[in-house]
């Protein structure tokens, strides 16, 4: 009886520590802003089974998905960041908001051996009590078993629920659980032209920084139907980057990071040749800000 209740207590013990915000990966960041990818992938990795095996930590992926689609086209009511109203350079908009720039991973059975892996796309937070967003096609994955979220500085938490979600827009806001996250801004300013910035992890490499313009604005027609309001950006970014924020000068979040579209010169029996051009396409945060209910009292 006394061994049971050490080991019960053991336990608790370890449960609160898993569920602190102090949960975090070490190895894969290091001095002077150097990032091992490969290490960072594997601590993920490991911090995600842990947070699985913790009773009460996540919530399966299976229910997200349920809550995903029942909440298609729902609103929430959360309170958005203020807006700066100075221009940032660069490296002051990476300074501010890299905290609130997610890594949203997956944790899926390996088809080919018998691990368990984790994926990698993209999101940000938008309130310092866990709410973010990233795409809606992140989420709708039922290979995940679980969702969690690893901040700009390595802290890790689960996803326990998704609030709305719009699947035409591919815009999907959830919650992760804790608090005292960074929260970034949002807003619609973004005139043609305008420089813009994005802070991704395409194909794994973490935390990648780029830097362009708007190039054009226009309406998408999906293959579920509907229309969006989507912008074009030279900024790069890749797969793995779905869900990304794409910064204004003033450091707000002003596009979700969706799809990229090349266009070859010719197509001769079903071969591309010769790339020219590729578009690098955004959901318009309008699309975000249609998801939101404010709350009474309170302006956005």
């Amino acid at each position: 009886m006394k061994t049971n209740l050490i080991l019960g207590i053991a336990l608790l013990i370890i449960a609160d520590n898993l569920n602190a915000a102090d949960l975090r990966v070490k190895g894969g960041f290091l001095p002077g802003g150097i990032i091992d990818d490969r290490k960072l992938l594997s601590e993920i990795n490991l911090k995600t089974i842990e947070l699985r095996d913790t009773k009460d930590a996540a919530v399966k992926s299976a229910e997200l998905l349920k809550q995903l689609k029942r909440l298609d086209r729902k609103k929430c009511g959360i309170q958005l960041a203020p807006v700066g109203k100075q221009r940032l350079t660069a490296a002051e908009t990476v300074t501010r908001a890299r905290k609130g720039v997610l890594v949203v991973s997956g944790l899926y059975k390996c088809k080919r051996c018998p691990d368990w892996h984790s994926g990698a796309a993209s999101g940000f937070m938008l309130t310092t009590n866990g709410v973010f967003c990233t795409s809606y096609h992140v989420v709708d994955n039922p290979d995940n078993d679980i969702l969690v979220i690893m901040t700009g500085d390595g802290r890790m938490a689960p996803v326990v629920e998704v609030l709305a979600a719009d699947k035409t827009a591919d815009i999907a806001i959830l919650r992760a659980k804790g608090n005292d996250f960074t929260a970034l801004p949002v807003s619609t300013e973004a005139p043609l032209g305008s420089k813009v910035r994005v802070l991704s992890h395409p194909d794994r490499h973490f935390y990648v920084l780029s830097e362009g313009i708007i190039s054009r604005k226009y309406l998408d027609t999906p293959r579920n139907g509907g229309r969006r309001q989507m912008f074009s950006i030279t900024a790069d970014f890749a797969k793995g980057s779905s869900g990304a924020p794409v910064f204004n000068e003033y450091g707000a979040v002003i596009g979700s990071v969706n799809n990229t579209q090349s266009t070859y010169y010719s197509v001769k029996n079903g071969v591309k040749d010769n790339l020219q051009m590729v578009f690098k396409n955004t959901v318009s945060m309008q699309h975000l800000l249609n998801l939101i209910q404010p709350k009474k009292n309170e302006n956005r």
